[in-house]
Protein backbone atom coordinates (compact mmCIF):
# COMPACT_ATOMS: atom_id res chain seq x y z
CA UNK A 1 0.00 0.00 0.00
CA UNK A 2 1.35 3.40 -1.00
CA UNK A 3 1.89 6.30 1.40
CA UNK A 4 -0.85 8.22 -0.43
CA UNK A 5 -3.33 5.41 0.06
CA UNK A 6 -2.53 5.21 3.76
CA UNK A 7 -3.01 8.98 4.09
CA UNK A 8 -6.36 8.85 2.36
CA UNK A 9 -7.52 6.01 4.62
CA UNK A 10 -6.57 7.90 7.78
CA UNK A 11 -8.24 11.01 6.45
CA UNK A 12 -11.43 9.08 5.71
CA UNK A 13 -11.39 7.63 9.27
CA UNK A 14 -11.02 11.08 10.80
CA UNK A 15 -13.83 12.41 8.66
CA UNK A 16 -16.00 9.50 9.79
CA UNK A 17 -15.35 10.26 13.43
CA UNK A 18 -16.13 13.88 12.82
CA UNK A 19 -19.45 12.86 11.23
CA UNK A 20 -20.44 10.69 14.21
CA UNK A 21 -19.48 13.43 16.61
CA UNK A 22 -21.43 15.92 14.60
CA UNK A 23 -24.39 13.61 14.76
CA UNK A 24 -24.15 13.33 18.54
CA UNK A 25 -23.81 17.01 19.03
CA UNK A 26 -26.68 17.54 16.65
CA UNK A 27 -28.85 15.29 18.80
CA UNK A 28 -27.77 17.13 21.96
CA UNK A 29 -28.57 20.41 20.31
CA UNK A 30 -32.00 19.04 19.40
CA UNK A 31 -32.54 17.86 22.98
CA UNK A 32 -31.48 21.18 24.43
CA UNK A 33 -33.68 23.06 22.05
CA UNK A 34 -36.82 20.94 22.17
CA UNK A 35 -39.96 22.09 23.91
CA UNK A 36 -42.12 19.96 26.22
CA UNK A 37 -45.82 20.24 25.40
CA UNK A 38 -48.78 20.50 27.73
CA UNK A 39 -49.26 17.76 30.31
CA UNK A 40 -45.62 16.73 30.46
CA UNK A 41 -44.78 15.38 33.90
CA UNK A 42 -41.72 13.76 35.42
CA UNK A 43 -43.05 11.90 38.42
CA UNK A 44 -45.25 14.48 40.20
CA UNK A 45 -43.33 17.43 38.69
CA UNK A 46 -44.79 19.47 35.83
CA UNK A 47 -42.30 20.54 33.13
CA UNK A 48 -44.92 21.47 30.53
CA UNK A 49 -44.18 24.34 28.10
CA UNK A 50 -40.50 24.42 29.00
CA UNK A 51 -37.50 23.91 26.80
CA UNK A 52 -34.97 21.36 27.90
CA UNK A 53 -32.68 23.85 29.63
CA UNK A 54 -35.50 25.41 31.65
CA UNK A 55 -36.99 21.99 32.35
CA UNK A 56 -33.63 20.79 33.65
CA UNK A 57 -33.30 23.75 36.01
CA UNK A 58 -36.82 23.26 37.32
CA UNK A 59 -36.41 19.51 37.69
CA UNK A 60 -33.08 19.98 39.49
CA UNK A 61 -34.80 22.19 42.05
CA UNK A 62 -37.72 19.77 42.46
CA UNK A 63 -35.48 16.72 42.84
CA UNK A 64 -33.28 18.53 45.35
CA UNK A 65 -36.32 19.05 47.53
CA UNK A 66 -37.38 15.44 46.96
CA UNK A 67 -33.92 14.27 48.01
CA UNK A 68 -34.12 16.29 51.22
CA UNK A 69 -37.40 14.70 52.28
CA UNK A 70 -36.85 11.26 50.80
CA UNK A 71 -38.39 8.61 53.05
CA UNK A 72 -37.93 5.04 51.88
CA UNK A 73 -38.91 2.31 54.34
CA UNK A 74 -37.67 -1.19 53.67
CA UNK A 75 -39.98 -3.91 55.00
CA UNK A 76 -38.98 -7.50 55.58
CA UNK A 77 -41.75 -9.68 57.04
CA UNK A 78 -42.25 -8.29 60.57
CA UNK A 79 -39.66 -5.49 60.61
CA UNK A 80 -39.43 -2.08 58.94
CA UNK A 81 -36.30 0.05 58.74
CA UNK A 82 -35.18 3.27 57.05
CA UNK A 83 -33.00 3.52 53.93
CA UNK A 84 -30.60 6.43 54.27
CA UNK A 85 -31.22 9.21 51.69
CA UNK A 86 -27.55 9.37 50.67
CA UNK A 87 -27.95 5.86 49.28
CA UNK A 88 -30.26 7.31 46.59
CA UNK A 89 -29.36 9.64 43.70
CA UNK A 90 -31.54 11.02 40.90
CA UNK A 91 -30.24 11.16 37.31
CA UNK A 92 -31.65 14.37 35.85
CA UNK A 93 -30.00 14.07 32.43
CA UNK A 94 -31.17 10.50 31.90
CA UNK A 95 -34.64 11.37 33.15
CA UNK A 96 -35.01 14.21 30.62
CA UNK A 97 -33.40 12.22 27.82
CA UNK A 98 -36.06 9.50 28.24
CA UNK A 99 -38.95 11.90 28.81
CA UNK A 100 -41.72 11.96 26.21
CA UNK A 101 -43.46 15.25 25.58
CA UNK A 102 -47.10 15.42 26.64
CA UNK A 103 -46.89 12.26 28.77
CA UNK A 104 -46.31 11.10 32.34
CA UNK A 105 -42.67 10.07 32.70
CA UNK A 106 -40.72 8.21 35.39
CA UNK A 107 -37.89 9.60 37.48
CA UNK A 108 -34.63 7.77 36.91
CA UNK A 109 -33.10 6.94 40.31
CA UNK A 110 -29.95 5.05 41.23
CA UNK A 111 -29.49 3.08 44.44
CA UNK A 112 -25.96 2.47 45.66
CA UNK A 113 -25.45 -1.28 45.86
CA UNK A 114 -22.68 -0.86 48.40
CA UNK A 115 -24.79 1.42 50.58
CA UNK A 116 -27.78 -0.93 50.37
CA UNK A 117 -25.62 -3.92 51.32
CA UNK A 118 -24.41 -2.04 54.39
CA UNK A 119 -27.94 -1.22 55.52
CA UNK A 120 -29.21 -4.77 55.01
CA UNK A 121 -26.19 -6.21 56.81
CA UNK A 122 -26.84 -3.99 59.82
CA UNK A 123 -30.60 -4.49 60.01
CA UNK A 124 -30.87 -8.15 58.96
CA UNK A 125 -27.61 -9.75 60.11
CA UNK A 126 -29.07 -13.26 60.24
CA UNK A 127 -29.87 -13.26 56.50
CA UNK A 128 -27.09 -13.63 53.95
CA UNK A 129 -27.74 -11.49 50.89
CA UNK A 130 -25.76 -12.38 47.77
CA UNK A 131 -24.66 -9.78 45.23
CA UNK A 132 -27.46 -10.91 42.94
CA UNK A 133 -29.98 -10.47 45.75
CA UNK A 134 -28.64 -6.98 46.50
CA UNK A 135 -28.94 -6.09 42.83
CA UNK A 136 -32.53 -7.35 42.67
CA UNK A 137 -33.55 -5.34 45.73
CA UNK A 138 -31.80 -2.19 44.45
CA UNK A 139 -33.53 -2.49 41.07
CA UNK A 140 -36.84 -2.90 42.87
CA UNK A 141 -36.28 0.24 44.94
CA UNK A 142 -35.34 2.20 41.80
CA UNK A 143 -38.58 1.10 40.20
CA UNK A 144 -40.59 2.16 43.27
CA UNK A 145 -38.94 5.61 43.21
CA UNK A 146 -40.05 6.35 39.65
CA UNK A 147 -43.28 7.96 40.89
CA UNK A 148 -41.46 10.42 43.17
CA UNK A 149 -44.19 10.02 45.79
CA UNK A 150 -43.00 9.89 49.40
CA UNK A 151 -42.95 8.07 51.70
CA UNK A 152 -42.34 4.76 49.93
CA UNK A 153 -42.75 1.37 51.60
CA UNK A 154 -40.71 -1.21 49.74
CA UNK A 155 -41.23 -4.87 50.59
CA UNK A 156 -37.92 -6.64 50.09
CA UNK A 157 -39.64 -9.97 49.59
CA UNK A 158 -41.39 -8.62 46.47
CA UNK A 159 -38.05 -8.86 44.69
CA UNK A 160 -36.64 -12.00 46.30
CA UNK A 161 -37.81 -15.59 46.00
CA UNK A 162 -37.15 -18.78 47.94
CA UNK A 163 -33.85 -19.13 46.09
CA UNK A 164 -32.47 -15.98 47.72
CA UNK A 165 -34.18 -16.59 51.11
CA UNK A 166 -35.08 -20.30 51.54
CA UNK A 167 -38.21 -21.34 53.46
CA UNK A 168 -37.89 -22.85 56.92
CA UNK A 169 -40.10 -24.02 59.78
CA UNK A 170 -41.19 -20.84 61.58
CA UNK A 171 -43.63 -22.46 64.05
CA UNK A 172 -44.59 -25.93 65.25
CA UNK A 173 -46.95 -27.70 67.63
CA UNK A 174 -47.50 -31.30 68.72
CA UNK A 175 -50.17 -33.26 70.55
CA UNK A 176 -49.87 -36.85 71.82
CA UNK A 177 -52.87 -39.06 71.10
CA UNK A 178 -52.89 -42.85 70.81
CA UNK A 179 -55.57 -43.09 68.14
CA UNK A 180 -57.65 -40.79 65.97
CA UNK A 181 -60.95 -41.24 64.18
CA UNK A 182 -61.09 -41.48 60.37
CA UNK A 183 -62.79 -38.07 60.29
CA UNK A 184 -59.86 -36.51 62.15
CA UNK A 185 -57.44 -38.24 59.79
CA UNK A 186 -59.19 -36.60 56.82
CA UNK A 187 -59.07 -33.23 58.55
CA UNK A 188 -55.33 -33.55 59.22
CA UNK A 189 -54.80 -34.49 55.59
CA UNK A 190 -56.80 -31.42 54.49
CA UNK A 191 -54.67 -29.19 56.73
CA UNK A 192 -51.47 -30.59 55.26
CA UNK A 193 -50.10 -28.45 52.41
CA UNK A 194 -52.63 -25.67 52.99
CA UNK A 195 -51.21 -22.41 51.59
CA UNK A 196 -51.85 -19.13 53.41
CA UNK A 197 -51.38 -16.42 50.78
CA UNK A 198 -50.21 -12.85 51.52
CA UNK A 199 -52.85 -10.87 53.44
CA UNK A 200 -55.23 -13.86 53.24
CA UNK A 201 -57.69 -14.67 56.03
CA UNK A 202 -58.16 -18.30 57.02
CA UNK A 203 -61.27 -19.89 58.56
CA UNK A 204 -60.89 -23.21 60.34
CA UNK A 205 -64.65 -23.77 60.20
CA UNK A 206 -64.66 -23.35 56.44
CA UNK A 207 -61.93 -25.95 56.03
CA UNK A 208 -63.25 -28.52 58.51
CA UNK A 209 -66.83 -28.40 57.20
CA UNK A 210 -65.82 -28.73 53.56
CA UNK A 211 -67.18 -31.79 51.66
CA UNK A 212 -63.78 -33.44 51.32
CA UNK A 213 -63.31 -33.52 55.11
CA UNK A 214 -66.70 -34.82 56.16
CA UNK A 215 -68.58 -34.44 59.47
CA UNK A 216 -66.54 -33.76 62.57
CA UNK A 217 -67.60 -33.41 66.20
CA UNK A 218 -67.03 -30.11 67.98
CA UNK A 219 -64.48 -31.86 70.20
CA UNK A 220 -62.45 -33.02 67.19
CA UNK A 221 -62.57 -29.58 65.60
CA UNK A 222 -61.59 -27.90 68.87
CA UNK A 223 -58.57 -30.15 69.30
CA UNK A 224 -57.23 -29.49 65.79
CA UNK A 225 -57.92 -25.75 66.04
CA UNK A 226 -56.12 -25.57 69.38
CA UNK A 227 -53.05 -27.31 67.96
CA UNK A 228 -53.02 -24.83 65.08
CA UNK A 229 -53.60 -21.90 67.46
CA UNK A 230 -50.53 -22.90 69.49
CA UNK A 231 -48.45 -22.70 66.30
CA UNK A 232 -50.03 -19.44 65.11
CA UNK A 233 -48.98 -17.78 68.39
CA UNK A 234 -45.37 -18.36 67.30
CA UNK A 235 -45.85 -16.08 64.28
CA UNK A 236 -46.93 -12.50 63.64
CA UNK A 237 -50.29 -13.63 62.22
CA UNK A 238 -53.33 -11.65 63.38
CA UNK A 239 -55.99 -13.55 65.34
CA UNK A 240 -59.38 -12.49 63.97
CA UNK A 241 -61.61 -14.82 66.01
CA UNK A 242 -60.88 -17.21 68.82
CA UNK A 243 -63.15 -18.65 71.53
CA UNK A 244 -62.91 -20.85 74.60
CA UNK A 245 -65.31 -23.41 76.04
CA UNK A 246 -67.47 -22.82 79.10
CA UNK A 247 -65.61 -25.52 81.03
CA UNK A 248 -61.99 -26.65 81.07
CA UNK A 249 -61.11 -29.20 78.44
CA UNK A 250 -59.44 -32.31 79.87
CA UNK A 251 -57.18 -32.52 76.80
CA UNK A 252 -56.12 -28.91 76.13
CA UNK A 253 -53.96 -26.71 78.32
CA UNK A 254 -55.84 -23.62 79.56
CA UNK A 255 -54.76 -20.56 77.62
CA UNK A 256 -54.16 -22.44 74.37
CA UNK A 257 -57.68 -23.53 73.53
CA UNK A 258 -59.44 -22.44 70.32
CA UNK A 259 -62.96 -23.77 70.80
CA UNK A 260 -65.15 -24.63 67.81
CA UNK A 261 -68.93 -24.96 67.93
CA UNK A 262 -70.91 -25.61 64.77
CA UNK A 263 -74.29 -24.84 66.35
CA UNK A 264 -73.21 -21.51 67.78
CA UNK A 265 -70.98 -20.68 64.82
CA UNK A 266 -67.82 -20.37 66.94
CA UNK A 267 -64.85 -20.30 64.57
CA UNK A 268 -61.09 -19.88 64.66
CA UNK A 269 -59.87 -17.28 62.14
CA UNK A 270 -56.54 -15.60 61.49
CA UNK A 271 -54.87 -13.45 58.82
CA UNK A 272 -51.41 -13.53 57.28
CA UNK A 273 -50.17 -9.88 57.38
CA UNK A 274 -47.00 -10.59 55.40
CA UNK A 275 -46.30 -10.25 51.68
CA UNK A 276 -45.10 -13.85 51.52
CA UNK A 277 -47.08 -17.06 51.59
CA UNK A 278 -46.82 -19.78 54.23
CA UNK A 279 -47.50 -23.52 54.09
CA UNK A 280 -49.15 -25.60 56.82
CA UNK A 281 -47.82 -29.12 57.30
CA UNK A 282 -49.81 -31.61 59.36
CA UNK A 283 -49.51 -35.34 60.02
CA UNK A 284 -50.26 -38.03 62.59
CA UNK A 285 -47.65 -40.70 63.27
CA UNK A 286 -46.35 -42.70 66.22
CA UNK A 287 -49.18 -41.48 68.43
CA UNK A 288 -48.44 -37.77 67.85
CA UNK A 289 -50.18 -35.11 65.77
CA UNK A 290 -47.46 -32.94 64.23
CA UNK A 291 -48.25 -29.48 62.85
CA UNK A 292 -45.83 -26.89 61.50
CA UNK A 293 -45.86 -23.65 59.51
CA UNK A 294 -43.20 -23.10 56.84
CA UNK A 295 -42.17 -19.92 55.07
CA UNK A 296 -39.49 -17.26 54.84
CA UNK A 297 -38.16 -16.65 58.36
CA UNK A 298 -39.28 -13.79 60.58
CA UNK A 299 -37.03 -11.16 62.07
CA UNK A 300 -38.41 -11.69 65.58
CA UNK A 301 -38.77 -14.91 67.53
CA UNK A 302 -42.25 -15.27 69.05
CA UNK A 303 -42.57 -17.30 72.27
CA UNK A 304 -46.01 -17.63 73.93
CA UNK A 305 -46.26 -18.80 77.54
CA UNK A 306 -48.57 -18.95 80.56
CA UNK A 307 -47.49 -15.99 82.69
CA UNK A 308 -50.03 -16.60 85.46
CA UNK A 309 -52.56 -19.28 86.33
CA UNK A 310 -55.00 -19.19 89.24
CA UNK A 311 -57.49 -21.77 90.47
CA UNK A 312 -60.92 -21.19 92.03
CA UNK A 313 -62.47 -23.81 94.28
CA UNK A 314 -65.98 -24.96 93.42
CA UNK A 315 -68.93 -24.50 95.77
CA UNK A 316 -70.84 -27.39 97.26
CA UNK A 317 -74.59 -27.25 96.73
CA UNK A 318 -76.60 -29.32 99.24
CA UNK A 319 -80.16 -30.18 98.32
CA UNK A 320 -82.73 -32.23 100.25
CA UNK A 321 -85.18 -34.68 98.78
CA UNK A 322 -87.79 -37.05 100.13
CA UNK A 323 -86.70 -39.53 97.51
CA UNK A 324 -83.28 -40.05 99.11
CA UNK A 325 -83.07 -42.64 101.90
CA UNK A 326 -81.75 -41.77 105.35
CA UNK A 327 -77.98 -42.06 105.57
CA UNK A 328 -77.62 -41.80 101.79
CA UNK A 329 -76.10 -38.90 99.82
CA UNK A 330 -76.54 -38.73 96.07
CA UNK A 331 -73.99 -36.69 94.10
CA UNK A 332 -75.84 -35.41 91.05
CA UNK A 333 -72.90 -33.37 89.76
CA UNK A 334 -69.21 -33.61 90.52
CA UNK A 335 -67.47 -30.31 91.07
CA UNK A 336 -64.45 -29.02 89.16
CA UNK A 337 -62.11 -26.17 89.93
CA UNK A 338 -62.28 -22.98 87.92
CA UNK A 339 -59.15 -21.64 86.25
CA UNK A 340 -57.92 -18.28 85.06
CA UNK A 341 -54.92 -18.42 82.68
CA UNK A 342 -53.02 -15.36 81.47
CA UNK A 343 -51.07 -15.85 78.24
CA UNK A 344 -48.26 -13.51 77.21
CA UNK A 345 -45.78 -13.58 74.35
CA UNK A 346 -42.20 -12.35 74.15
CA UNK A 347 -40.55 -10.97 71.03
CA UNK A 348 -36.81 -11.54 70.94
CA UNK A 349 -33.86 -11.14 68.59
CA UNK A 350 -30.90 -13.47 69.03
CA UNK A 351 -32.15 -14.39 72.49
CA UNK A 352 -32.57 -10.79 73.64
CA UNK A 353 -36.16 -9.95 74.64
CA UNK A 354 -37.25 -6.68 73.03
CA UNK A 355 -40.96 -6.69 73.88
CA UNK A 356 -43.64 -8.56 75.82
CA UNK A 357 -47.29 -8.45 74.82
CA UNK A 358 -50.51 -9.70 76.41
CA UNK A 359 -52.34 -12.31 74.36
CA UNK A 360 -55.36 -13.39 76.42
CA UNK A 361 -56.91 -13.86 79.86
CA UNK A 362 -59.01 -17.01 79.77
CA UNK A 363 -61.42 -17.70 82.61
CA UNK A 364 -63.20 -21.01 83.15
CA UNK A 365 -65.85 -20.82 85.87
CA UNK A 366 -65.80 -23.54 88.54
CA UNK A 367 -68.40 -26.30 88.27
CA UNK A 368 -70.36 -26.62 91.49
CA UNK A 369 -70.65 -29.95 93.30
CA UNK A 370 -74.29 -30.86 93.88
CA UNK A 371 -75.20 -33.25 96.71
CA UNK A 372 -78.75 -34.48 97.39
CA UNK A 373 -79.39 -35.40 101.05
CA UNK A 374 -82.40 -37.12 102.61
CA UNK A 375 -85.23 -34.87 103.82
CA UNK A 376 -85.86 -34.90 107.59
CA UNK A 377 -87.89 -32.88 110.08
CA UNK A 378 -84.83 -30.99 111.19
CA UNK A 379 -84.19 -29.50 107.79
CA UNK A 380 -87.75 -29.23 106.43
CA UNK A 381 -88.00 -25.53 107.42
CA UNK A 382 -91.79 -25.72 107.55
CA UNK A 383 -92.21 -27.30 104.12
CA UNK A 384 -94.06 -30.49 103.37
CA UNK A 385 -91.62 -33.21 104.49
CA UNK A 386 -92.91 -35.58 101.87
CA UNK A 387 -93.05 -33.26 98.93
CA UNK A 388 -90.57 -30.47 99.59
CA UNK A 389 -86.86 -30.13 98.78
CA UNK A 390 -84.90 -27.27 100.28
CA UNK A 391 -81.52 -25.83 99.23
CA UNK A 392 -79.08 -25.51 102.09
CA UNK A 393 -76.06 -23.20 102.27
CA UNK A 394 -73.21 -25.31 103.57
CA UNK A 395 -70.08 -24.10 105.29
CA UNK A 396 -68.34 -24.21 101.91
CA UNK A 397 -70.64 -21.48 100.69
CA UNK A 398 -72.61 -23.45 98.11
CA UNK A 399 -75.79 -22.14 96.49
CA UNK A 400 -78.24 -23.82 94.20
CA UNK A 401 -76.47 -23.73 90.86
CA UNK A 402 -79.66 -24.72 89.06
CA UNK A 403 -81.55 -21.60 90.22
CA UNK A 404 -78.82 -19.27 89.00
CA UNK A 405 -78.06 -17.80 92.43
CA UNK A 406 -74.39 -18.78 92.25
CA UNK A 407 -71.59 -16.76 90.60
CA UNK A 408 -68.79 -17.71 88.24
CA UNK A 409 -67.02 -14.38 88.39
CA UNK A 410 -63.85 -14.67 90.51
CA UNK A 411 -64.15 -11.02 91.45
CA UNK A 412 -67.51 -11.72 93.12
CA UNK A 413 -66.39 -14.77 95.09
CA UNK A 414 -65.58 -13.31 98.50
CA UNK A 415 -63.87 -16.41 99.84
CA UNK A 416 -60.94 -16.80 102.20
CA UNK A 417 -58.06 -19.22 101.70
CA UNK A 418 -60.20 -22.15 102.88
CA UNK A 419 -62.89 -21.42 100.32
CA UNK A 420 -65.49 -20.35 102.98
CA UNK A 421 -67.95 -17.70 101.78
CA UNK A 422 -68.63 -14.62 103.90
CA UNK A 423 -70.96 -15.72 106.73
CA UNK A 424 -73.09 -12.59 106.36
CA UNK A 425 -74.01 -13.69 102.86
CA UNK A 426 -74.91 -17.16 104.23
CA UNK A 427 -77.22 -15.67 106.88
CA UNK A 428 -79.01 -13.50 104.34
CA UNK A 429 -79.52 -16.44 102.01
CA UNK A 430 -80.87 -18.67 104.81
CA UNK A 431 -83.60 -16.15 105.54
CA UNK A 432 -85.06 -16.71 102.06
CA UNK A 433 -87.33 -19.77 102.12
CA UNK A 434 -87.49 -21.63 98.83
CA UNK A 435 -90.17 -24.30 98.30
CA UNK A 436 -89.66 -27.05 95.70
CA UNK A 437 -92.01 -29.58 94.18
CA UNK A 438 -91.15 -33.27 93.87
CA UNK A 439 -89.19 -32.69 90.67
CA UNK A 440 -86.85 -30.34 92.46
CA UNK A 441 -88.08 -27.19 90.66
CA UNK A 442 -88.91 -24.12 92.78
CA UNK A 443 -92.56 -23.14 93.18
CA UNK A 444 -93.11 -19.49 92.34
CA UNK A 445 -94.66 -17.33 95.07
Amino acid sequence: MSRKTIFLSIASFVVGIGFLSSGVFANNSFSIGRNFDNHTFVGPFNISNNKTKQAKLKLASDLTQLQSKAEVNLIYQDIKFFLRPETITFDIDMTLANANSGEDNPIIANVSREGLATVLGQELPRIHFTEDAIDLIAAGIEKELQTGIMPRNVHITDYLGVIEIPNEVVASSEYSIDAILPSSSKAIHALDSMVILPFESFSMMELLTSPEVGPLSDEEMTLLSSILYSAILQTNFHIDERNISSVISPNIQPGFEAAMNQTLGLDFKFTNPNKTEFNIRASWSAGVIHLSIEGQPFYYTYEPSISNIESYKPRTVRQYSAFVNDGQVVVSQEGNEGVEAVVTRTLSVDGQVVDTENISEDFYAPVHRIEIHPLSKGNASGTDSTDGVETDITQNGGTDAETGTGTSNPGEMESDSSGTIDQNRNDETKKEEVIYDKSGLPIGK
